[in-house]
């Protein structure tokens, strides 16, 4: 993508970022200025980051973003010199070489070569045809006016030779952190030291003790002598064996003196004395370093948690990096769906952890384009309704609490709750009893289900299914919440409340069996104590009232295949919030609240079980951090408990075999020329197939009907080969189930992983088909006792 040399890699390394941020400036300063509500501090600042830009790119090598920016500078100049104003042509060219750039950084969407090189070449022919009209507003009808460029002062440019990887500077904020960083390691290496000194004082101590209990040994001994010598302690007749302790004749030189005489008692007294003295010396010793240590160990927890916040500070960004991002792409698909949409932006200076910035603007980009595309009316339809021709979007961004809260809504038409519970109806995911038994709130819920689409037709943008779900999934991974609500006629609003930062998060440690989890304390709602009586039953299916409310009840020891403790009177149960309805969680046991850092699961195990992360206790111990959005996407939530979005009636233990008759097989693939083609090949071999596009169907078709053994391919929607196998592992009645996975995916861990799991065999894609025959009839053969 780049076009500079190996040589410069390490350049490089520095220029992209601060051309990402520099990017985003722009961007930022566009919007005002398409929306007429730039002045010329926002066109100062965009001359500024166009032309450190430059320098950057040109001083780095990277010749291609040097030229666009160069270009842009022109279009600019030319506005500057006729006194005119950015027109709407000139705007889009400049976005468009905006993203070219962010194309050419790898800033974006993995692009080939070619594609890359022809966005390039597109932005810079746009560049070049952008001739600002001589009027001074934007150009189009009903459009805002745009702020008019004034032939100000030149813009002072930034020390080239400092650009690509300069240290930010003392005055400016990161600079200041970065100080700020480096006082309290300084600080943390005093602790450090006053630790060692403390340490030295303990060793000085241990050696006192180590002499005390190496006379207390000796006076030990003495007396023993004195005892096994007949010597009498009462009336002191009697002599000792030892020559250490035996009383000798006084000099005739100093008999006449008057001096103190010591008999066997008197020195064994004294030596015991003289040990209770050291002993409490050093106990006084131990007691003052206890209290030095204490008095440290309070200084160090207040440094690192400085520390903490100040790298967690560190890692903000402000959120309009995301918005800038997201606004090219509005304009586009509001151009593309041929409606007029005005995209309204505050809060830009809110700061949030990069990680989230990178993370939720795919989300926000689907919660904008499902907007245009089902929200906001056409221009006619609008006028007609008595609404202005342009839509409007409005994005904020604002901190409440320890959270970010997100909310973007539109004046378009709303969503129709009716139509929308007949459309879920069709597509099966609730029945029609349960779809009108539902209020507003709990239908506007069904929007995030996964494959849901009301789009008439599929576009670019709409009609595929995905986008609402994948909303609800991010946030929910990020400890977060989505709201819904909605007024047919007048538009539609999502609230995303986030934490600032994923770095640490505060969670509830709570033990299930023998095993401690660890539950987001942001999705805790309330923790009580539950009469077991007082649950309520409906075949598996058990509820409970917290505050007056029915909530589901999940235990967490049958949801995750553990050993349950014993039955007690009452059940601790934590409510929460698990993708947007309220649930209530049974464990064995409260811990507490903590501290802890979150990390990631990794690749391999990320899509395994209801976790969003993991953390390490004091003693090193590896704590599960539950994530509520994937909880009641765990097999057998449904069956646990009612969950009307899902709508999955109680999975029964599969009945009695009917009379004799062909072998049943399920075949679970999401392809399916696959479940086609293979489906076809047992059918002729006598087998009787049954086939489901994924784990989740899989299920529903095993409550219903028995089979002798179940193909599965690994991966799939909404429920993968590995979740199937180990859901059916966990359950009795298909524990023993021959299961054989059919997949392309032939590499050590998969293999490795679907063995532990327990499958019966491992077929690699394509099959031979007489081989793959005789093992499907030697798996579903009935084996007799041994």
């Amino acid at each position: 993508m780049r076009d500079a040399g190996p040589e410069r890699d390490d350049a490089l390394a520095y220029f992209v970022p601060e051309a990402a941020d520099l990017l985003d400036i722009m961007s930022r300063s566009l919007l005002a200025l398409e929306h007429g509500q730039g002045g010329e501090d926002d066109i100062a600042t965009l001359f500024r980051a166009i032309h450190t830009l430059k320098g950057a790119a040109y001083v780095v090598g990277h010749v291609r973003v040097g030229d666009l920016a160069h270009r842009i500078e022109d279009v600019l100049a030319a506005v500057r010199s006729t006194r005119g104003s950015l027109g709407v042509a000139a705007i889009d060219a400049i976005h468009a070489a905006v993203e070219a750039a962010r194309c050419l950084l790898g800033l974006t969407d993995v692009m080939s070569l070619e594609n890359v090189t022809e966005v390039h070449e597109q932005a810079l022919a746009r560049l070049a045809t952008a001739t600002p009209p001589a009027a001074t507003g934007i150009g189009d009808a009903g459009a805002p006016a745009s702020s008019s460029i004034p032939p100000a002062e030149p813009v002072s440019p930034a020390p080239l030779a400092a650009a690509p990887g300069a240290a930010p500077s003392r005055g400016s904020i990161a600079g200041m952190r970065l100080d700020l960083l480096v006082n309290l390691a300084g600080e943390l290496v005093a602790a450090r030291r006053r630790l060692e000194g403390r340490l030295r004082e303990l060793e000085r101590v241990g050696e006192v003790l180590s002499l005390s209990r190496t006379r207390m040994a000796k006076a030990v001994g003495e007396f023993e002598e004195l005892q096994g010598s007949g010597f009498d302690f009462l009336t002191g007749q009697g002599e000792p064996q030892s020559a250490i302790v035996k009383k000798s004749k006084p000099d005739p030189l100093f008999a006449e003196l008057d001096l103190d005489r010591f008999d066997h008692v008197d020195m064994v007294g004294r030596s015991l004395a003289e040990i209770t003295a050291d002993l409490a010396v050093a106990q006084t010793q131990v007691a003052g370093l206890a209290r030095g240590l204490s008095e440290d160990t309070g200084w160090i927890q207040r440094l690192t948690g400085t520390l903490r916040s100040e790298i967690t500070r560190a890692r903000l960004v402000p959120v309009g990096r995301m918005f800038a991002r997201v606004a090219r792409q509005v304009r586009e698909a509001a151009s593309a769906a041929g409606k007029s949409v005005a995209l309204e932006v505050t809060g830009e200076s809110v700061e949030v952890d990069s990680a989230i910035v990178e993370q939720m603007t795919a989300p926000i980009l689907h919660l904008l384009q499902n907007a245009i595309a089902h929200g906001i009316e056409r221009e006619d339809e609008r006028r007609a309704r008595g609404k202005p021709a342009q839509g409007k979007i409005a994005l904020r961004a604002s901190h409440r609490g320890g959270s970010i809260h997100i909310e973007m809504s539109d004046d378009g038409r709303g969503i129709d709750v009716e139509r929308l519970k007949a459309e879920v109806v069709r597509r099966g995911f609730v029945p029609p009893e349960v779809a009108r038994l539902m209020d507003g709130t709990e239908a506007l819920e069904l929007i995030f289900q996964p494959g849901l689409s009301t789009a008439s037709a599929v576009t670019p943008s709409a009609g595929r299914g995905v986008g609402l779900d994948v909303v609800r999934t991010t946030v929910g991974r990020l400890n977060g919440e989505v709201a819904v609500a909605s007024e047919a006629g007048a538009g539609t609003r999502f609230t995303i409340r986030l934490p600032l930062t994923v770095l640490v998060s505060e969670a509830l440690l709570v033990r299930v069996g023998s095993e401690i989890l660890a539950i987001p304390v942001n999705a805790v709602k309330r923790i009580v104590a539950v009469p077991c009586d007082e649950v309520e039953r409906a075949g598996r299916a058990e509820r409970v009232r917290v505050e007056d409310q029915p909530l589901d009840l999940l235990r967490l020891d049958r949801l995750l295949g553990l050993t349950p403790d014993e039955e007690r009177a009452r059940l601790c149960v934590v409510a929460l919030r698990a993708a947007g309805r309220p649930v209530a969680l049974a464990v064995d046991e409260l811990l507490g609240k903590e501290e802890i850092v979150v990390r990631g699961l990794g690749e391999f195990l990320g899509s395994v079980g209801p976790f969003g992360g993991a953390t390490l206790s004091d003693e090193g111990r590896i704590i599960l951090l539950l994530d509520p959005a994937r909880l009641l996407e765990t097999p057998g939530a449904s069956a646990a408990a009612a969950v009307p979005a899902r709508a999955e009636p109680p999975i029964t233990p599969a009945a009695p075999a009917e009379p004799p008759g062909p072998r049943r097989i399920l075949l679970v693939d999401d392809s399916i020329s696959v479940r086609k083609f293979v489906g076809q090949m047992l059918e002729r071999a006598g087998f009787a197939v049954i086939t489901a596009a994924d784990g989740v169907e899989g299920l529903q078709v095993l409550e219903e009907t028995p089979v002798d053994a179940v193909i599965t391919d690994l991966e799939m929607p909404r429920l993968n080969g590995f979740e199937l196998i180990q859901e059916l592992r966990r359950r009795a009645a298909t524990r023993d189930l021959p299961i054989v996975v059919l997949t392309t995916r032939v590499g050590a861990k998969h293999l490795n992983l679907a063995r532990w799991l327990g499958v019966t065999d491992y077929v690699a894609k394509p099959v031979d088909e007489p081989a793959f025959l005789r093992l499907m009839d030697s798996a579903t053969t009935p084996k007799g006792p041994a």
